[in-house]
This record gives C-alpha cells, sequence and structure tokens, in this order.
C-alpha cells in the first residue's frame, strides 16, 4: 500500500480509537413515569411563557425548539415501547388459550409466563399511549407558537412610528443627533482606552486568530496560483467552460481571500470586548463590508464589464457596464447610509426622530440607487451573429422584465412607507428584495459553474474528462451520459435552497416549510402503508438493482450458457424471453415489497380489477398489457419501418395503450397496440436499416453479355451510396424473343436512400449503355414488351425496390 493511504489509514483508526475511549459512560435512564413527567412540565413552561405579551420572534424560536426537543424524545420513547410491545406479543401468541373442549390443559408455569408477558404488553402499550399524548400536545404547541410568531412578525412589520413629515420630529432631531454622537464617542473612548491598549499588552489569546490567519494568506497563495493555471490568459475567443472555470478561480482571490481577511479583522476587534453599543456595531459592519465584497466579485466574474471575451452571463457591452457600476454604487452607498443610520440608531434614549428621518434618507437612496440596475438598457443581451440591430434582446424575455417593473414599484414604494411611518416594513422590503436577488444570482452562478465543470470533465478532449476515462476503462473517445443526472441532483438542491432561503428572506416562517418537507420524507400513512418519498425512492432504487440484475443474467444465460446447450433456436429464445418475463415480475414484486404494500390488500385489489376488466374494461386492459409486452419484448421501436393491417409507415412512439404511425403521406395513425400481437407485422428495420434495391433491364439480343454484366457492375460501383458488402450482384436472367434480361441487386445501409439510388443508378446506367453502344439514342418506332411501350431492340429498365415503396 502506498505512504499515503497507510497514513490516511493510521489517523482514521487513531482518531476512532480516541473518540471510543474519549466517550463518556452512559448515564442511567430516567424511569418512563419520571421521562413523562419531565416532558408535561416542560410543556406546561412553555405554554404558560406563550400567553405572556411582548414575545420576541427569536423568544418564539426558541421556545418552539424546546417544544421540538420534547417530541423528538417522545417519538424516540414511543419507538422503543412499540418495539417491545411487539416482541412482547410474538412471545405471548403460542401461549394463547385457544378456544374449544379439546383444547389442552395449560400447566401453572404457562399460565404464570402468560400472565407475565400480557403485563409486561399492557405496560408497553400504556407507555406508547402516554407518549403519544406527549406529542400530541406539543403538536397543537408547535401550531400555535407558529400561528403566534407569524402574527408578532405581522404586527411589528405593520407597527407605525412617527412620520418624519411631523414638525416635532424636526424638532426633536438636533438633540437625538447630538445625543447619540456623544453616546458614540464615550464608546469609542473607552474602547480605545480599555480594548486595544488590552490587545496591545498581550493579555489576550490570539491562537485562533493566527490560525485564520494562516488559512487566509494560504488561500490568497492558492488563489494567485490557480490564477495562473486556470485564470482568464491572453485567448481571444475563450470557451464557455474556460469562462465559467476562470470566474470561479479568480472568484477566490476576489472574493474569499478579501472575505476571510474581514472576518479575521473583525475577530481580531471583537476580541477586544468594545463597549456597547460598538460590540452591536462590529458585526454589523463586518457583514455589510463582506456583502460589499461578495457582491464586487460577483459583477467582476460574471459580468467582466473590462474583459467582454471572458464574461460568463450573456450580457451586452454596455449593459455589462451599466448593471456592473449601478450594482456597486448601490451596495456601496446604500450599506454605508443603513450602517450610519444603524449607528446613529443604536444605544441608549429616545431615538424615534432619528429613526424616522434615518429610514425615510434610506428608502430613498436606495430606491433611487436601484432604478439603474432594474432598467432596461441594463439587461441587454449580446447580439447573436448574423442577427439584426434594430431591437435588442433582453435577458429573461418579458417575465424577467414584468419581474423587474414589480421591483422597481416595491422599492419606490418602500419611500411612500418610510414617509407615512412605516420604517420597519420600508426596511424588510429593501432587505427582502437585495437577499432575494443575491440568492438567485448566487444560484444561477452556481448552477453554471457546477454544468461547466461537469461539462469539462466529460469531454474527450479535456485533462479530467481523459483521466476520467482512464479511471472508467473507458475508450477515449467514448460519451459520458452520467453529468446530466449529477447536474439533476445539484439542480434540486440548488431548488431546495431557494425554497427555503427566499421564505426566509420575506421573514415567512421557514420551520412550516421545513415541517412539510419532513412530512413528505415521513410519509403520509394510508391504511397500515405509509407513503413516503423516502419509501419511494428506496422502492425505485429496489426496482432498477433487479433490473440491472435480470438483465446482467438474461445476458450470461443467452450469450453463453444457452451456446453451449444443444437445443433449438426457438426454444432458446423462448427461454430468454421467459427470464426477461421473470426478471421484471421479480423486481416488480420486490418493489412493492419495499414499498410496504401489503400483498393481501394488493390481492384483493387486483381481484376488483380483474372484475372491472372482465366487465367493461377488455379493449382497454388488451391494449395497455400489448403496449407493456411491445415495450419489454420491442418487436418493434421508435423509427422503425413496418407495415401492419394495411398500414404502412414509420413509428413515432409507443404509449401505454396505443402506437402513433407516420406513413408516406405525412398523415399520422393511432393503432391501438393490440393490432401489432393480433396481426403479422412487417419491420423493415427490425435488425438493421440495410434494403436490397432491385434493377430489372431487356437489352437487344445482339448485346456482349459480358459487356453488359460489367457496365452493370461499373454503375453499381460507382455510388457512393451502395455498399460494398454485400457486394452488389449482377445476373444474366433468361434469353427472351424480345431480348436479354439482366437483374442488378445492390444494398445500401439505409432504407430511405432506396428512391435516390434507384433513380441515380438509372440514369448511369443509361448513360453507360449509350456510351457503349448498347443502346442508340435514336428516336425509333415502338413495340410492346411487358406491357410498356419500348422501342425495338434496345434495353427496357424497370427497377423493383422490394416489398413496398421507399417513401417520398
Amino acid at each position: 500500500m502506498p505512504y499515503f493511504p497507510r497514513l490516511a489509514w493510521l489517523l482514521l483508526l487513531l482518531l476512532g480509537a480516541g473518540a471510543a475511549f474519549g466517550q463518556p459512560a452512559t448515564p442511567p435512564q430516567r424511569p418512563f413515569a419520571q421521562l413523562i413527567d419531565v416532558w408535561t412540565r416542560q410543556l406546561d413552561r412553555v405554554a404558560t411563557r406563550a400567553e405572556q405579551a411582548n414575545l420576541l420572534p427569536v423568544e418564539i424560536d426558541a421556545l418552539r425548539e424546546q417544544v421540538a426537543d420534547v417530541r423528538a424524545a417522545a417519538s424516540a420513547a414511543a419507538a422503543i415501547a412499540r418495539n417491545d410491545l411487539a416482541d412482547t406479543k410474538k412471545l405471548l401468541a403460542p401461549l394463547e388459550v385457544k378456544p374449544g373442549s379439546d383444547a389442552t390443559p395449560e400447566t401453572d408455569a404457562v399460565k404464570a409466563d402468560r400472565i407475565r408477558l400480557s403485563d409486561l404488553a399492557a405496560v408497553s402499550e400504556s407507555q406508547v399511549k402516554q407518549c403519544e399524548v406527549i406529542i400530541a400536545r406539543a403538536d397543537q404547541l408547535t401550531e400555535r407558537l407558529t400561528k403566534l410568531r407569524g402574527q408578532v412578525m405581522l404586527d411589528a412589520l405593520l407597527h407605525r412610528d412617527v412620520s418624519p413629515l411631523s414638525p416635532d420630529v424636526w424638532r426633536q432631531l438636533g438633540p437625538q443627533f447630538k445625543t447619540a454622537v456623544q453616546t458614540l464617542s464615550a464608546a469609542a473612548a473607552a474602547w480605545g482606552h480599555e480594548g486595544l491598549s488590552a490587545l496591545g499588552s498581550g493579555g489576550q489569546d490570539l491562537t485562533s486568530l493566527g490560525v485564520w490567519a494562516v488559512v487566509t494568506v494560504l488561500l490568497w497563495w492558492l488563489g494567485r496560483f490557480l490564477s495562473r493555471r486556470f485564470g482568464r490568459g491572453d485567448a481571444a475567443e475563450p470557451g464557455q467552460r474556460d469562462r465559467t472555470i476562470a470566474a470561479a478561480v479568480d472568484g477566490v482571490g476576489l472574493v474569499l481571500v478579501p472575505i476571510l481577511a474581514v472576518l479575521l479583522v473583525g475577530k481580531l476587534l471583537a476580541a477586544t470586548a468594545p463597549p456597547p453599543p460598538i460590540d452591536a456595531l462590529v458585526p454589523e459592519l463586518v457583514v455589510r463590508v463582506i456583502t460589499f465584497l461578495l457582491v464586487v466579485g460577483l459583477t467582476a466574474t460574471a459580468l467582466s464589464p473590462r474583459r467582454p471575451a471572458w464574461r460568463v452571463l450573456p450580457f451586452s457591452t454596455e449593459s455589462a457596464h451599466l448593471l456592473s457600476l449601478a450594482v456597486r454604487r448601490l451596495m456601496a452607498i446604500g450599506l454605508a447610509v443603513e450602517f450610519v443610520y444603524l449607528v446613529l440608531t443604536r444605544g441608549a434614549g429616545d431615538r424615534t426622530a432619528l429613526a424616522a428621518v434615518g429610514a425615510l434618507i434610506l428608502a430613498a437612496v436606495v430606491g433611487l440607487l436601484t432604478l439603474p440596475a432594474l432598467s432596461n438598457r441594463a439587461w441587454h443581451a449580446a447580439p447573436r451573429e448574423g442577427a439584426g440591430t434594430d431591437r435588442p434582446r433582453m435577458i429573461g424575455g418579458t417575465w424577467w422584465s414584468i419581474v423587474r417593473l414589480l421591483l422597481s414599484v416595491a422599492v419606490l414604494s418602500a419611500i411612500l412607507f418610510a414617509l407615512l411611518g412605516y420604517a420597519a416594513l420600508a426596511a424588510h422590503l429593501h432587505n427582502a428584495i437585495f437577499t432575494t436577488s443575491l440568492l438567485i444570482a448566487i444560484v444561477v452562478l452556481a448552477h453554471r459553474l457546477v454544468g461547466d465543470l461537469l461539462e469539462e470533465a466529460a469531454a474527450p478532449d479535456t485533462p479530467p474528462g481523459r483521466w476520467v476515462r482512464h479511471r472508467l476503462g473507458l475508450a477515449p473517445d467514448s460519451t459520458l451520459r452520467g453529468q446530466h443526472l449529477l447536474m439533476l441532483v445539484v439542480d434540486l438542491f440548488l431548488l431546495l435552497l431557494l425554497a427555503v432561503g427566499i421564505p426566509a428572506a420575506w421573514s415567512v416562517d421557514t420551520d412550516a416549510i421545513l415541517e412539510g418537507a419532513g412530512q413528505l420524507m415521513r410519509g403520509v400513512k394510508v391504511g397500515n402503508v405509509t407513503i413516503s418519498l423516502g419509501n419511494v425512492g428506496m422502492a425505485l432504487l429496489a426496482f432498477a438493482i433487479c433490473i440491472v440484475i435480470a438483465r446482467v443474467v438474461r445476458t450470461v444465460v443467452r450469450d453463453r450458457v444457452l451456446p453451449t446447450v444443444d437445443a433449438p433456436l426457438p426454444l432458446r429464445q423462448s427461454i430468454d424471453a421467459g427470464l426477461n418475463y421473470v426478471g421484471v415480475i421479480l423486481a416488480l414484486v420486490i418493489g412493492i415489497g419495499v414499498l410496504g404494500v401489503d400483498f393481501t390488500n394488493l390481492a384483493i385489489v387486483l381481484g376488483a380489477l380483474s372484475v372491472g376488466i372482465g366487465l367493461g374494461l377488455q379493449n382497454i386492459a388488451n391494449n395497455v398489457i400489448s403496449g407493456v409486452i411491445l415495450l419489454v419484448e420491442r418487436p418493434i421501436k421508435a423509427g422503425d419501418w413496418v407495415s401492419v393491417a394495411g398500414h404502412e409507415g414509420f413509428v413515432r412512439r409507443i404509449n401505454i395503450r396505443a402506437t402513433e404511425m407516420e406513413t408516406f403521406q405525412r398523415t399520422h395513425v393511432i393503432m391501438p397496440n393490440s393490432m401489432f400481437l393480433q396481426n403479422p407485422v412487417v419491420n423493415r428495420t427490425y435488425a438493421d436499416t440495410s434494403s436490397r434495391v432491385e434493377i430489372k433491364l431487356t437489352v437487344a439480343l445482339s448485346t456482349d453479355v459480358a459487356m453488359m454484366e460489367a457496365v452493370l457492375r461499373e454503375a453499381a460501383l460507382g455510388h457512393p451510396r451502395v455498399l460494398r458488402v454485400p457486394a452488389p450482384i449482377v445476373r444474366f436472367e433468361r434469353i427472351t424473343p424480345a431480348g436479354l434480361d439482366f437483374e442488378l441487386f445492390v444494398f445500401v445501409s439505409r432504407l430511405e436512400d432506396r428512391l435516390v439510388v434507384t433513380n441515380d443508378l438509372n440514369q448511369a446506367i443509361l448513360a453507360k449503355m449509350i456510351e457503349s453502344g448498347i443502346l442508340d439514342p435514336k428516336p425509333v418506332p415502338t413495340f410492346k414488351l411487358h406491357g410498356i411501350e419500348t422501342p425495338p431492340g434496345a434495353a427496357a429498365a424497370s427497377s423493383k425496390d422490394g416489398d413496398a415503396a421507399a417513401p417520398p
């Protein structure tokens, strides 16, 4: 084993041993009655606290977490009690007294065991019911707290403070501003005297900050290395994959490293223990600086206003410049004004006037700076090659234009809300719109990045693609399709992120969303069957694994076992088809079993269904079962040229009840699936798509046979669509009073080429016969041959293209 894998295994063993020896001893479990009493008292305290007024959303969330902990503990205890009850009933079943006069009398020992087990079953059943009562009460409290939180959030948003239009606000503004500045100055002076001096004296433990600084420097070095290796070079026309990967690499240096540096400075400042209100303002400042750096990095990497060739998103150059400048200006000025607003409104004392005027200024600044970022000029798409320049295309189309209009209305309405005194509602609109836009931008860029990285790994001409094919043992030019499945998983994860993040940005209770998702995963109980996403996924996985195993067994038996058995070909084909049916049936049975469906109930449903089929659904059931057989046996497939029941054409789609055919006249025929099993079917492309073209000619009796055969063979071999294997066949068929009959058989790879090849061969044969003197092109009197007016002594050619005409 190489050195590094051995070292990794050694570290894992040491960590596992340390974890095993470092685990504390399991504390003794409490009696069940004591647990019920503890849970009941916890729920009583939560219910009492929920009835109090002036609860904050944070406090309500803490109460819901306590209720959730109690519910989880009760659910675990109920599961243990149910398992004990089931085990006890299994032991009790053989000891039950059977009714009847011929029952064997039970002994005292058996009776004592039966009574003891009955008592244990009664205790377990009682524990289950007590746990269910606790769970039901916890659910009621959770629903009550959820409604209370929503009401508290709504009241906070609709709370109306003093309006900045009031004269009293402007009279109080000066004194409140002076008080705020004095409070902040005193706090800053105390911080500089005590906190910064303590930091300089070395009394603080800065080990974690040193490690953070080392990690930041290493990431900065890694970003520079990756930028030189995979970053934006001097390529004039980089591909889409190159642009996305370069943007991701540059994002490490433009976004990640500065963010880590800002976090390091924030931790360093927090280590100095700043006094209030600076202790609350330092984290706010760090968050806003990180937000600004994130937006600057995203605009620089995705829009790339100065290097259009490396732009990831399809914006025009003018729109990229305008949107990047507008967003950066909005973030810089808006975040600065918002931080000043927080600085002036934090702290003790009356700050209502400052809050009212500050909210109005913040709403006006954000609203006016947001409009350029939402204008049509900032969302023009890059012109396509060869497209006109009369009307530029818009990014996102009509729907995104409507959304931008609604966002503009919402941002401007925040100014009106601030004027009326609804400062909290105006601030909530700004924060929600900004957070939603940032989440959508991050998800779009992550989708583009992951997709291009997967395409890079799947491309045969890239180092990752060659490495993947080498590790999987595939051919260098083989096609990989697994990246689409991985991309689907990533997209589902990103959609889940948006489904949780966007409601959270708008202060919607995400616990209800998560609870609904958890309910889907846990399942809904219908009778004795629990239907959940987890069970459905496991059932589909079990079905897919069984199908794969069945196909492997079928392939081995068909290709390796049956050829060694002395049996006729029809018997071997029947065995192969039987293995296919058995594999599918077993896969269905195992999948249904994993899903948790009782086969007794399933048999009852199938019995009722068979009665309905026998009464009035015979034709539908016949067609549906025929469709399943067609899909399993595949005697026909989409794209085949078939002829059945007087209809001929191409199979376009096989549905569960009917099959769609397209005739040569471009009409569609909806054929019931049972027609393909009850009637003979001619499938011209069942094994392959090649076909034979037959051309018959009659030439004069004086024609040189060898020369004629050479002319036909030369004409056949000169056509590019005529196959060389099988080789063209020229046959001298018979001698008749009218002349010598010849036949030419050629083979084409595609059935659709027959008409074209027949026409080309007729022209080539005619030209070569005139060139060699076999046919005289001068007009002569005609006579009737085989029902066709033909010049005497000349060749009469006819084509035979198989059992049916070729498609136009």
